[in-house]
This record gives C-alpha cells, structure tokens and sequence, in this order.
C-alpha cells in the first residue's frame, strides 16, 4: 500500500507568487528545497528553519511530509490556539491549496488532533492519521510510549525557540529514530541555552522587508510622565481613529505583563475612551479565547488586551497597531511581537504602529529600542540578523570539535560546548610543550575525556569536583559539588 505523502509527493507543485497570482514565495520555495537537500545526505540530523514571522513558515512546515514522503508526522505546537490553527489548516490543505502547491480537489491528510496527554486507546487514532498535531506535554506524553513513538518517522517543532525548554527537548530525545525540523524565526533564547541542529536556511529579515513581507513600522513616541497608561490610551484612541478615517482596517493590541494589570487598563480604556476592547488571558477557557478572535476578526470590537497572548501562531495582518504598557525585554519575544503587526498579506492596511512611553532606560540587547531618534526598521533588522549570524557562527565554531581518541564519554552524556557557562573570574596558565592529544592532569578530574579542536589547537574538558555533604560523617557519601572547565589552547 503507497503512503498516503509518497502518494501525493508527484502532485507538489512550485508555484512562484506574483502581483497578479498566488503562489510560494522566494523564502518559501528556499527552505523547502534545503530541507530537500539536508535530508537527502543527512538522514538522522536534525534541521533549523529559521524564518522571519509572517513569510510562510507554515505552508513550509505543512509541505515538508510530502517532499520528505513521509509515514506519519508529529507536529508539536507551542500552545492550544496554535494546535487547533495548525489541525484546521492541514485537514482542508488550506494554505498549500491558496499558493496553488496543490489543487483544491487533492486528497486530504487525516489529523488527528491530540487534545489530552496519551493513553492506550489513543493508539487506534494514531495508527489511522497520517499527522498528529499536539502541544509539548502531549507530545511528551506519546513520545514516553515505544508502541506509539515507534510509529512515526518525522517530528515538527513550531516555534523551535521553546525546544531547549525541558519538555520539548526530552521529546525529541524520546523519538531519536525519526527525522527532526525545527521552525523559528528566533534562532536564540533568553536563557542562552542551544537549539540543537544544523541551521540548514536562514532568510534575513532584511530581505523579507526589501520584498515587502515586513511591512513598515512606525514607532510613535510618548514623553515620560506619571500618568502613563492614561497617555498611552488617548494617543492609542487617535491613532486608531485617525487610520481608520483613512480607510485602513485596522484593529489594535494592548499588550501589558500581568493579570491584574490587564483589568486596570480593561477599566481604563473603557472610561477614557471610545475604543471597544476585550480582554484575553492564560486564565480563559480556549472557546472563550477562540470566540474572542472570532469577534474580532469580524469587527465587533476595536481591539483586545493581552498578557501574552496572541503571540506566536496568530495571523491577524489587519492587527496594525500596538499600544505598549509594559514592553518586552528579549530580543526574541520583541522581534516575535513586531513580527505580528509587520504582516503585510491583507487589503486596507496601512504602516504598522507601536506606541508606547519614552523610556531611554528600557534596552533590548543593550539598544535603546523605545527612544525618540529610533530608527526602528534599522535597529531591528540589525539586532535580528546579529544574533542570528552570532549563533550560526557559534555551531560552527563548534562543530569543529571532536571526541578525543581517549574519551570514555557515554552517548548519553555528550558534553554540549553551547551550554558551558565559565564563573566570572577565570586564571589563565602558560603551559609549555603542548600537545592536543594529552590527557588532562589527575588533579582536575575530568573523567568524561575530552573535545579537540584541531583548526585552532584547542582541548576542552570538565573536570567535577567530588565533596561530601555537610550532614555526612564520612567520606562514603560525595556529591558532585562544582564543574570546572578547562580550556587549553596554543598559537
């Protein structure tokens, strides 16, 4: 019996986007072809997507399987809106049928939607889908059972910039045998942790915007005052008012950090302004949040509050502008949140809009984002492709490194170079006659061997410091009290 992807494989067809037709667009078409590429040599390594918001990552993510010609998929989505916007789309091959990858009367995948953690007689739904989509505790859940993981030959990881996240990395431990991509279009983390596999296409933000995928920002400044919320909401108010006089449909986003917070502007906006608004949290049920986009997707309000929420996943181009009580710090959630409001896949609307306090002691990587003289389309674009050419260079760096021949280190205990974190204070040795094969000296305890890096004569290793517990009364019992790293190089 032919698969139902390897079936269909013959039927993908490449259309390119024009002004007068749809179609894939360039960003679109690279990354499928490299993930065509990787997988044809590299059969058990896992792939970084890493694709500005807003330029088609989604209909990559959904052609994957077919060009692949997969058996069975797992897609992990970062939260429940998402689940059910990815199982939707992928049930009608809404996307792909619009860019005219397909026609509309291809045959349709069949998904199932994994809404609860799995048990046993999850297995027959399984078996009978050609693709499971779930959010990571889910997914965490089937991939703990080998009857189930066994079943599948590719995981999906949307917003891969969660996966080093305990739960998402385990999932991907748990189902090593199958292929494995990760989509992102923030390639970092705040936590510095790695997002583990090779960044196989990389499309820079500077071109989505030379291509008129990243629309135009305007940032509209505030002076500081003490009544900055009520400021914020009257200059929201005008801005929204004024656009739509213009004959923009737009709609507005007032984002704050907390729960409380969200019902004081709730309050706020209702009795110092015209606007209509409606309030969205973690604490609401997924109907209420789903009926809530629903409304306004229709126009029965102006906007919504949020405490992030609609954030990764959610397409809503006609949501243009932004009011910003309480900003972001990262550069990842910063550049996740803009990326919303740039969309440009829609009629009747206008230049996106981010109004918020001048605050020069606010900084996004140590940039002044939030300042009067901002130039914000070049700052972002900068900060965007900065960290993202520092982590490419970052895995090459270490990809340079090897085992050395007298390792002992386990499969299972690989040492990860991205997670090394030294103290603040480091001592420095001169060693002389240097050779990058030697051991370590006994006295820093590095059991696990060691990784060499031939190009730039450089030998790391981790040394563990062995102590007893302050309750112990002998030296029976040890903890392992402190890493110690250990780097020698030679010119």
């Amino acid at each position: 019996m032919i698969r139902y992807f390897s079936k269909l494989y013959n039927k993908l067809k490449y259309v390119k986007e024009s002004k007068s037709s749809p179609g894939l667009r360039n960003a679109q078409i690279g990354a499928i072809h490299a993930i065509s590429s990787f997988f044809t040599i590299y059969k058990n390594k896992a792939a970084i997507i890493v694709m500005p918001t807003g330029s088609g990552k989604t209909a990559v993510l959904m052609m994957t399987p077919y060009v692949l010609e997969s058996f069975k998929v797992l897609i992990v989505t970062p939260s429940i809106m998402v689940r059910g916007q990815i199982t939707e789309d992928f049930q009608n091959l809404k996307t792909l049928c619009k860019a005219r990858v397909f026609s509309e009367g291809v045959q349709k995948p069949t998904i199932y939607e994994l809404i609860h953690t799995y048990s046993q007689e999850e297995l027959r739904n399984i078996i009978d889908s050609d693709v499971i989509v779930a959010t990571p505790i889910c997914a965490l859940s089937l991939s703990e059972n080998e009857e189930a993981r066994n079943q599948f030959d590719l995981v999906l990881i949307d917003e891969a910039h969660h996966v080093p996240a305990k739960t998402w990395e385990q999932i991907l431990i748990n189902m090593s045998i199958a292929k494995h991509i990760l989509f992102t279009a923030t390639p970092f983390r705040l936590d510095k942790k790695e997002i583990k596999g090779d960044m196989i296409f990389t499309y820079p933000l500077s071109m989505a915007y030379s291509e008129g995928i990243f629309g135009e920002i305007e940032y509209i400044p505030i002076e500081e005052a003490h009544n900055k919320d009520y400021l914020i909401a009257k200059k929201t108010e005008e801005v929204l008012l004024t656009d739509r006089e213009l004959g923009f449909e737009h709609y507005l986003m007032v984002r704050t950090n907390t729960r409380d917070k969200a019902k004081e502007l709730e309050i706020l906006y209702s009795q110092e302004t015209e606007l209509r608004l409606k309030r969205i949290d973690s604490s609401m049920t997924n109907s209420a949040v789903k009926k809530c986009i629903k409304d306004l997707k229709e126009g029965k309000f102006d906007g919504v509050i949020c405490v992030d929420m609609l954030g990764e996943g959610f397409d809503f181009p006609n949501l243009k502008i932004a009011a910003i009580h309480s900003p972001h710090k990262s550069l990842a959630s910063t550049l996740q949140f803009i990326g919303r409001f740039a969309r440009t896949n829609a009629d009747n609307i206008g230049t996106a809009k981010f109004i918020a306090m001048n605050d020069s002691e606010l900084l996004v990587e140590n940039t002044a984002l939030y300042t009067n003289d901002a130039i914000w389309h070049d700052i972002i674009i900068d900060l965007s492709e900065g960290r993202t050419k520092t982590e490419e260079d970052t895995k090459e760096y270490f990809r340079k490194f090897r085992k050395s021949t007298s390792s002992v280190i386990s499969s299972n205990e690989e040492i990860s170079l991205h997670s090394i974190r030294p103290n603040c204070h480091a001592r420095i040795y001169k060693v002389t006659e240097f050779y990058i094969n030697s051991g370590f000296p006994d006295v820093c305890n590095v059991q696990e061997g060691t990784l060499i890096n031939e190009n730039d004569n450089t030998v790391v290793g981790i040394g563990k410091e062995y102590m007893p517990p302050k309750w112990a009364t002998n030296d029976n019992v040890v903890d392992i009290n402190n890493y110690h790293d250990y780097a020698v190089s030679s010119e």
